[in-house]
C-alpha cells in the first residue's frame, strides 16, 4: 500500500512526538514534494515522493545512538503498518549504513533533500522569528557555503543533486524551499 497524503502524515503522528522531529520529517516531506513538482512527476508520484519523505525518518526516536538500526526499526513499523516493499526499499536507502543502492531518482533526492533540511531548520532556528515563509534562496545558499553552519550536515550530500538529479543547487534549494514555505510554520 502507498498511504495518501493525510495518512502519511497521521502515521508520522503516531509514531513521531518530539517536534523537531516532525520539523524534519516534514521538512523533507515538502521538499521531496517540491522536487517531484521541479521534475514534473505525475500527480501519483507527487504522492509517492512525499510519503517517502515524510516516512523517511519514522523510526528516529527508536533506533538512538545505533544507526545501524535506522531504517531497520522503521522497516518493521511500515510493514506492520502494510506499506508496500518498493516504498520501504526507497526510503531505507537514505541510510549509507545500510549501502542499499542508489539507483533512482527518488532514492537520489530523498539523500540530497535529508540533508539540505538540516540546513533550513537550522536557518529558520537561528532566525529571531523563526518564520520560514521569509528564508530566501540566497541565504540558504550562503548557510550551505558556510562550513561552520550546521556543521554535521554534508554539504557533498546536498551538492549530489546536480550529478545525481541534473538539477542546479539553485533550482534544488528553491524547488526544496518554495514548497516548505507554502506548508510549514515552526513554533
Amino acid at each position: 500500500m502507498i498511504p495518501d497524503n493525510n495518512k502519511a502524515l497521521d502515521l508520522l503522528n503516531c509514531y513521531v512526538k518530539e517536534q523537531s522531529n516532525l520539523d524534519h520529517n516534514l521538512i523533507v516531506g515538502y521538499g521531496m514534494l517540491g522536487i517531484a513538482k521541479y521534475l514534473e512527476k505525475d500527480e501519483t508520484e507527487q504522492n509517492y515522493w512525499f510519503v517517502a519523505g515524510v516516512l523517511h525518518d519514522i523510526d528516529i526516536e527508536e533506533y538512538g545512538d545505533c544507526i545501524e538500526k535506522h531504517c531497520i526499526i522503521g522497516e518493521e513499523i511500515l510493514e506492520k503498518e502494510g506499506l508496500s516493499k518498493n516504498l520501504i526499499d526507497d526510503i531505507k536507502s537514505h541510510n549509507d549504513v545500510l549501502n542499499i543502492e542508489r539507483n533512482s531518482e527518488i532514492r537520489y533526492a530523498l539523500w540530497a533533500v535529508d540533508a539540505l533540511s538540516g540546513i533550513i531548520r537550522a536557518y529558520v532556528l537561528m532566525r529571531p522569528d523563526k518564520d520560514v515563509k521569509k528564508a530566501e534562496l540566497k541565504s540558504i545558499k550562503k548557510k550551505i557555503k558556510d562550513k561552520s553552519f550546521a556543521q554535521n550536515v554534508s554539504r557533498e550530500q546536498i551538492k549530489s543533486c546536480e550529478e545525481n538529479l541534473k538539477i542546479t543547487l539553485d533550482d534544488f534549494v528553491d524547488s526544496v524551499l518554495k514548497e516548505v514555505k507554502e506548508n510549514i510554520s515552526f513554533n
